[in-house]
């Protein structure tokens, strides 16, 4: 699969055109500002079903326009592939989004996730590392939205139902006899769509933690290495969905007068975590390399080990993209097909080492990568590139492009 064109209209400060793009490594180049970010996010809603720059899609619509559209084609076989998005503005409704494949509507989220794959890295996602759980969260819920498009079924049925029941619980403070057994039923169907929730994540992060560690490795000139770890209430073998969904219910009601005294739910898969930590490389009697750690150990023996506590600057950016590149693993090994990298502003913050070696990464794949100066890439041979200025594209006529 790779992304074949990128059409925009009235989309932020781009101007109507087309991006072609092309297998390999895409370089957009060109002044802050000028549309390379913009083009990145419009790629990626097409994978994310959303921005991740705004929560108010009505700011993707250009400063004086009612409407703006985005138009992807996907090349994976000979039947190429179309996706679309039309946002306009209405005074009395407020925005209206529409989404479309091949032409036909598409009414829910899940239709239009797991069609096109991307991975994004962005300077934001240094929150991974530093920021609070919410972030680590999100970041487990975006990619298992895109690989398995069930996984959002779930997600929305949890979070109605934790909505319905904390919404319940901040009356039942004021209730002389709240109903338990109505708790009991909103108890039942929480913790059926959270054993889901826990079992899809863990096994995602375990998945992850295998290329991350790998990644890093090489990263840091296997001096250090990285490990992640998936932290629930349930604190057991996640992969049991029949115990974890007994043992969140069991929570639940042992959770009852906390929760009533609180007005919300104390535990569950939206409180919690990823675990993300790096330690030295240590050797064992024959001077071999070993990793320090178990997938035994509590977060109390790994506390010393955090990347959001002890990592400096460099050690959190190089953990953010070896989970990026672990993440884009993830997805060939569960679709069969890599997804498109989408690299903004990455370069100029990495020193030389490091820039060679994602290009070694990302040369096989399809990568579309931004950055102020062209220069910053270490091999411009077999790269298409592309400068951006006001928003209008002027592709390098001396730049090498190879079809397919």
């Amino acid at each position: 699969m790779f992304l074949k064109n990128i059409y925009t209209r009235g989309y932020r400060n781009l101007a109507e055109q087309s991006l072609e793009l092309y297998p390999g490594i895409n370089l957009l180049y060109g002044k802050n500002a000028a549309g390379k970010t913009n083009t990145l996010e419009c790629a990626y809603f097409f994978a994310s079903g959303r921005s991740f720059r705004t929560r108010h899609e009505a700011q993707l619509i250009r400063r004086g326009e009612e409407s703006a559209s985005a138009k992807i084609t996907i090349s994976r076989t000979s039947l190429p592939e179309h996706m679309s998005v039309t946002w306009r503005s209405d005074t009395q409704k407020g925005l209206i989004k529409r989404m479309y494949y091949q032409g036909m509507e598409v009414s829910k989220a899940s239709e239009f996730l797991g069609i096109f794959h991307a991975v994004l890295f962005t300077p934001d996602n240094l929150a991974l590392i530093k920021g609070v759980p919410e972030e680590r969260r999100r970041f487990m819920d975006i990619a298992m939205s895109q690989l398995q498009p069930r996984y959002v079924y779930f997600l929305n049925e949890y979070l109605r139902i934790l909505s319905q029941k904390n919404s319940y619980l901040k009356k039942a403070a004021y209730i002389q006899n709240p109903d338990f057994d109505y708790l009991d039923v909103l108890n039942e169907q929480l913790a059926k769509a959270a054993a889901v929730l826990i079992k899809q994540r863990s096994g995602f992060v375990s998945r992850l933690k295998s290329f991350s560690s790998e990644f890093y490795n090489k990263l840091s000139g296997s001096k250090e290495e990285l490990n992640v770890k998936y932290v629930s209430c349930t604190k057991r073998d996640f992969s049991d969905s029949e115990y974890t969904e007994k043992k969140m219910f069991d929570i639940y009601r042992a959770d009852r007068d906390s929760e009533i005294k609180n007005g919300r739910t104390m535990h569950g898969p939206h409180k919690d975590d990823m675990l993300i930590y790096i330690s030295d490389v240590s050797k064992d009697d024959d001077g071999l390399p070993h990793s320090v750690f178990s997938d035994d150990e509590s977060e109390e023996d790994i506390s010393q080990f955090a990347a959001r506590t002890f990592a400096s600057q460099g050690q959190q950016r190089s953990a953010v993209l070896a989970l990026k590149f672990a993440e884009g693993e993830v997805c060939r090994e569960l679709t069969g097909e890599y997804p498109v990298f989408l690299l903004d502003d990455l370069l100029g913050e990495l020193d030389y080492q490091r820039r060679t070696y994602i290009t070694s990464i990302i040369r096989d794949k399809q990568a579309i990568i931004s950055c102020c100066d062209k220069s910053a890439l270490p091999d411009m041979n077999k790269v298409s590139s592309v400068k951006v200025e006001d928003g209008i594209y002027y592709p390098d006529t001396e730049s090498y492009v190879e079809r397919k």
